[in-house]
């Protein structure tokens, strides 16, 4: 399933929940955690620069961002 599939298939409107479910499929290692008391604020944790990459171009065929770095306002934790 391509990229763009995927995303017409599985958006609801949700980026947190859109997320999880793309890092299921794909068996990504990337994850996303909760910082301190902060629920409303997630940050993600990118664990390789292709999971960075496919994850970009997952949530730019939502048509909602334009990157993942957008897609969380910049809370995101690069660990490779």
């Amino acid at each position: 399933m391509n990229f763009e599939h995927f995303a017409k298939e599985n958006w609801q409107g949700n980026l947190y929940s859109f997320i999880k479910e793309v890092l299921d499929f794909y068996e990504m290692r990337s994850q996303i955690e909760h910082e301190g008391n902060s629920e409303n604020e997630p940050h993600l944790y990118l664990n390789s620069m292709i999971e960075e990459n496919m994850l970009t171009r997952l949530v730019e065929s939502t048509g909602e961002y334009t990157d993942i770095e957008s897609a969380f306002n910049g809370r995101v934790v690069r660990n490779y």
